[in-house]
């Protein structure tokens, strides 16, 4: 903080900040140089950005693929069809007979599954309320199904499920245990081995035979003899909600009134095989009623007794905590298929209070790999694999196979879905043909063979035949995309290094920056930026680089001595001598494809030990790789430190130039502050004697 111009009454500020803009015209300069290497540095990064396209591009064209373009026809598109991948050989298939089409095992119930035709199942509507609508009746267990996803903090052979006080696992057949997807054999009671997961059944820990690492995700599903849950309610709860498909007589209620004395309810049916009970006390106060198919229960008046009393300093309402004890109605069934991947094995755990769209569903996302539907208009089932094919080899193996449970077996009635059946069941069949005189079979009806993939669509013994041959005109638009993304680069490079200079237009001071609108600004700094790459010789000497190595013969014994060069095939430059782009005679490079593809791809893609044996793409690919290598020495790259590359070292150097010109600039301006200081102090003093004489003529 500085006050002055109190003595003499000049404006030493303003005196100051003139003097110091003189000084400061230099360091100006330093910062005008620096912000010039900037912008040096982040064009060359982009001459480097669109040199690493290019280069990507280059890298498609070293692959053989992108020469040994092929199309593929068939005699008969409604018997066999095909297609081609690039690289594939030329060849000819003759498929003489289809003896039997890849078919994939379906199921279908023998008759409905409703229990009156007039009142099918409704499939969006609970298992439990609609158990009645079945023609064959479901089998419940009672326990509660739960599900858990644990994400392990650190590796370790136990993980805990964290069961309540008094509840136990059961049904210990139908659980899965999975970590990361892959599923753990459960066992009670043994030392686990690999693969392998004992379940303590009274605590709810699971002890693997493996480590289980950090992070992993491990999936259980299980069924508890109970279920406990704790829930808050006031005066004003009128409702809460459980599970579904309640078993009656199973429910406890607990908890402690006012006085916390503790208070313990249970539920009791209305009639025999009703499904609304009554909440009451063991002497029969009825405390509301609950819904056994919906797991709702209403309360009455007579809770309100049991809450402690409301006080007028109470920010809350009292309350009651419930614990509530129930069980669950639900079923399990398994399932087990044949597929590409191997057997595999999956339990379901139903709830009562899940529909039949449900079990179809988790049916259906599962890993068996089979979609399940409910025809309402016949009212049938049907389970049909994805895969066509034969996968279980066994004899009479069937590729779906009811493993547990008699939901899917009895209820939905496919017990007696057998091979005999045919309306009924479809038997998994494999493709099997002749190709070139050879009889084979496959799974599926499509199918790789040498790069060409087969369908098969009916079964002959017509003949069809499939020709692959090489596809000119794909070849041709490869070639043409290659030079337009070739002229594209060289037009970008062409404009930087023609570029026009403005000497007059220098980085703007921020003095000068407070002195112009932001439209100005922007406008200057284009014209400042403008020539900054111009007749720059890395990428000058890209360009003619390029030009050698597009213009020099190719020197390959394979190749057609007249077509050892781009010029030779169709591909010059233009008309205009002062850029490097090049143009395709059209007709001359089709008729050089259509005569031989094979000496194109030697011209393009050779390689050799010598520049002179390399084909275009291969040395237009060392020039270019050599280049972002200077490019990324001269001017790095976002992940570079400035000491890596030499604008950085520049860069820093005029970093260290510029602290150390403001340190003097600072110190400058200090001795000009006490210099002008020391003239205010002498002004002062003068003023003082003036005034002491001053009384003397008075």
């Amino acid at each position: 903080m500085r006050v002055t111009g109190l003595a003499s009454g000049m404006n030493i500020d303003e005196i100051v900040e003139n003097m110091m803009k003189a000084q400061s015209i230099p360091l100006n300069k330093i910062k005008q140089q620096k912000t010039l290497l900037e912008w040096q540095r982040d064009s060359y990064r982009e001459m480097n950005t669109l040199l690493l396209d290019f280069r990507s591009q280059l890298t498609n064209m070293k692959l053989s693929s992108f020469y040994r373009t092929r199309s593929v026809a068939s005699t008969n598109e409604d018997i066999v069809s095909a297609t081609v991948a690039s690289g594939a050989g030329q060849s000819s298939y003759t498929i003489s007979k289809i003896s039997s089409l890849a078919v994939a095992e379906s199921r279908m119930t023998n008759s409905g599954i409703s229990k009156q035709s007039s009142n099918k199942v409704d499939t969006t509507k609970s298992l439990f309320s609609i158990q009645d609508a079945f023609a064959k009746e479901i089998t419940w267990k009672q326990g509660s199904v739960e599900s858990k996803s644990i994400v392990t903090k650190e590796g370790g052979r136990t993980i805990s499920l964290g069961l309540a006080d008094g509840v136990q696992i059961t049904d210990l057949e139908n659980m899965t245990v999975e970590v990361n997807g892959i599923k753990y054999t459960v066992i009670d009671g043994e030392t686990p081995k690999s693969g392998e997961v004992m379940v303590n059944k009274d605590t709810g820990e699971l002890t693997f035979g493996d480590t289980i690492a950090a992070n992993s995700t491990v999936k259980v599903n299980y069924v508890t003899d109970k279920k406990v849950e704790n829930k808050t309610i006031t005066k004003d709860t009128t409702q809460i909600q459980l599970k579904g498909a309640l078993v009656p007589e199973q429910i406890k209620l607990s908890f402690k009134d006012g006085n916390g004395t503790s208070i313990e309810l249970s539920d009791k049916p209305i009639l025999d095989n009703s499904k609304i009970g009554q909440i009451i006390d063991k002497d029969g106060n009825k405390f509301g009623e609950i819904n056994y198919e919906t797991g709702v229960i209403t309360f009455n008046s007579e809770f309100s007794k049991y809450f402690p009393a409301e006080t007028e300093n109470s920010k809350e309402k009292p309350k009651l905590e419930l614990t509530i004890t129930s069980q669950q109605n639900y079923f399990s069934f398994g399932l087990t298929t044949h597929t590409s991947k191997g057997k595999i094995d999956e339990k379901f755990l139903i709830q009562g209070s899940e529909s039949l769209n449900s079990v179809m569903s988790k049916v259906n996302n599962s890993k068996l790999g089979v979609t399940m539907f409910y025809d309402s208009y016949s009212d049938k089932v049907t389970m049909t694999r994805k895969e066509t094919g034969v996968y279980n080899n066994s004899e009479n193996g069937k590729e779906i196979e009811f493993t547990d449970g008699d939901f899917l077996t009895q209820v939905l009635g496919f017990q007696n879905v057998t091979p005999e059946n045919s309306e009924n069941y479809i038997e998994a069949k494999n493709a099997t043909f002749t190709i070139n005189g050879l009889e084979t079979s496959r799974q599926s009806n499509t199918f790789s063979m040498n790069g060409v993939t087969f369908t098969l669509k009916k079964t002959t013994d017509e003949p069809v035949t499939i020709n692959v041959n090489n596809d000119n005109d794909a070849l041709y638009e490869n070639i043409k995309s290659f030079v337009d993304k070739y002229n594209e680069l060289v037009e970008k490079i062409e404009k930087k290094l023609s570029e026009p200079k403005y000497k007059d237009y220098l980085p703007l001071t921020d003095d000068e920056k407070e002195e112009l609108s932001e439209t100005q600004q922007e406008k200057w700094e284009n014209m400042a930026k403008s020539g900054i790459l111009r007749n720059d010789s890395i990428l000058s000497g890209l360009i003619t680089q390029m030009r050698t190595a597009i213009y020099s013969a190719v020197n390959q014994d394979d190749l057609d001595s007249a077509m050892k060069s781009l010029s030779a095939i169709g591909i010059t430059t233009t008309a205009d001598f002062t850029t490097a782009k090049l143009e395709i005679n059209e007709s001359k490079l089709k008729a050089a494809i259509e005569k031989d593809p094979n000496s194109i791809e030697l011209l393009f893609n050779g390689t050799g030990a010598t520049d002179g044996q390399k084909g275009v793409i291969q040395r237009l690919y060392d020039k270019v790789n050599a280049t972002m290598d200077q490019l990324k020495e001269r001017a790095g790259n976002s992940y570079s430190v400035n000491n890596q590359f030499t604008i950085g070292r520049q860069l820093d150097d005029l970093d260290d130039r510029i602290e150390r010109f403001e340190d003097r600039l600072a110190d400058l301006e200090t001795r000009y502050y006490s210099q002008f200081t020391a003239m205010e102090q002498a002004i002062q003093k003068a003023n003082s004697q003036a005034a002491y004489l001053a009384q003397f003529f008075q």
